[in-house]
Parts: structure tokens; sequence; C-alpha cells
């Protein structure tokens, strides 16, 4: 908080709520002793309090965003760019996310620089902008690879459609059977028999 407006950490205190609601249902649904769980909620609790009130040093507050760069990169992102880049594709990774993300993040840095100029946050912002950025990249990349398979695909599948018709057609039937010339394979085994 640190003298921040809170328009500029309003949507932390939504995903905390949000978490504690998700940690209250797994521990209700597992099988986790009531006591580690309460135990586990009022430390939580209590942690959150102390990091939010101003008896908080500011370089504590620094080396938790600090490491939060580096979780977000290391823990998810970095590995998900090397993945897609051995599979040679973004797999199952959906677009549409990888362009909420961008978008995301660059609200988050206008926001930063209007409101706060805080480099630390920037510099997350940033970092964390750029690896989705790789991402998106490497979806739409997947996406026009899966163009040119379809495309692809699409005209020899029409290539062999068209010979299942050729072999299809109907035989022209004369009075005395399959007319010559026809291409069917019953006039060829005829016309084999007879030369």
């Amino acid at each position: 908080m640190q003298g921040y407006g809170f328009n500029t950490f309003g949507e932390v205190v939504a995903c905390w709520l949000q978490d504690i609601v998700l940690i209250a249902l797994i521990f209700r649904f597992s099988s986790t002793k009531k006591w580690v769980a309460a135990a586990t909620g009022i430390a939580v609790a209590l942690g959150c309090g102390w990091l939010l009130s101003p008896f908080c040093p500011l370089h504590i507050l620094a080396v938790l965003q600090a490491s939060n760069i580096i979780t977000m990169a290391l823990g998810s992102r970095l590995p998900q760019i090397v993945l897609n880049m051995r599979r040679g594709n973004a797999g199952v990774l959906s677009v549409m996310t990888c362009l909420l993300n961008v978008a995301g993040n660059t609200a988050r840095i206008f926001t930063t620089v209007v409101l706060t100029g805080d480099m630390l946050l920037m510099a997350g912002y940033l970092s964390q902008g750029t690896l989705n950025t790789i991402l998106l990249c490497q979806s739409l990349g997947t996406v026009r690879q899966k163009g040119r398979a379809a495309g692809s695909s699409s005209s020899s599948s029409v290539a062999s459609q068209q010979q299942q018709q050729e072999v299809m057609q109907p035989v022209h039937m004369g009075p005395a059977g399959p007319e010559p010339g026809s291409s069917s394979p019953a006039s060829f085994i005829m016309q084999s028999a007879a030369g």
C-alpha cells in the first residue's frame, strides 16, 4: 500500500479473497485435519495482514515483488516457451488467452507509468509482458501451421474425392454388357477375359 491509491492495488484484494475461498475449498474437500486447516488459515491471514500493514518494511515488500518476477518467469512462462520450442508448436495453448494476457500486461504497464512510476513493478510487468508476447507469437504460429496443414489436407482430400468419383462413376451398360471404354473393374475383368 505504501501511500499508493487503492486503484493501484485493488485487484490484489479481489484475488486475495478468491485465493482464500480456493484454499478453504481445498481444505474442505481434502483429508486435511480441521486443526491443520485452521492453523494454516490463521497463519496465512496474520501474514497477509502484516504484509498489508504499515509495519512491514519496504525492503521485504521489494524482495517479495522481485521474487514474484522470478517465480512467474521460471515457474510458468519460460518452461512453457521451452516446451513449445521443443515440440515445434504451442499445442492447445489458446490464442485468446495469450492475447488477453498481453492486453492485461499492457494495461498494467500503462497504469504503473501513470499512477505510480514504481520501477520494480514496471520490471515485473515488462518481463511478464515480454514472455506473454512470446507465447502469443508461438500460439499464432501454431494456428498458422494448423491452417496450412488443413489447407494441404483439404486439397489432397479433394484429389482423393475426385479419384473416388472417377472409380465410382456409373458403368454404361449396352445391350451386351458394359460398353467398351468403361472404366469399371467389372469391364476391365471382362475385357481381360475376352482378350
